[in-house]
């Protein structure tokens, strides 16, 4: 039992040291990877968690321009204002992010638009008038209403007198 034990002990831990060094060798491949796809995801929540400030930005400038009708040159006071709410909110962003979240949030503000002007367009023709004639009723004191007289209500016997 021994000898047994003896023998199968080198034949087993030489198995296991050969499927270490190949677990070891398909580790170091896929790290670089693995490392990579955590750095993308990490990058794409912060762009989203961006994006997310952003759109509460642009609706606040929105909000703000519409509350006050600002006349002049509204598109650039508007642009000034995101970019300096935008870095209070996320310090450290340079002017080609908040460039960029601009651009996104503007296109996804936008995105429905023309389907909207589209739609008022269309139904703008689509008026229609309808000719009101007031009805007068005239009521005596005692609440009997008032039959009105027009000449084709006229009977014969009272126009030929």
């Amino acid at each position: 039992m021994q000898n047994f034990t003896t023998i199968l002990y080198p034949i087993l831990l030489t198995i296991l040291t050969g499927f270490l060094g190949y677990l070891g060798k398909e580790v170091v491949k896929l790290a670089p990877q693995l490392v990579d796809f955590v750095v993308a995801k990490i990058g794409l929540t912060n762009y989203q968690k961006s994006k997310l400030i952003a759109m509460d930005i642009w609706n606040v400038t929105e909000e703000h321009f519409r509350l006050n009708k600002i006349i002049g040159d509204t598109v650039q006071a508007k642009v000034t204002m995101f970019t300096s709410l935008i870095k209070q909110k996320i310090p450290g962003i340079t002017d080609a992010q908040i460039e960029n979240l601009r651009q996104a949030v503007a296109g996804e503000f936008n995105r429905n638009k023309p389907l909207v002007i589209k739609a008022i367009e269309e139904a703008a023709p689509i008026v229609n008038v309808v000719a009101v004639t007031p009805i007068l009723k005239y009521v005596t004191e005692d609440g009997i209403e008032l039959q009105p007289v027009s000449a084709n209500n006229v009977p014969v016997e009272t126009v030929a007198q």
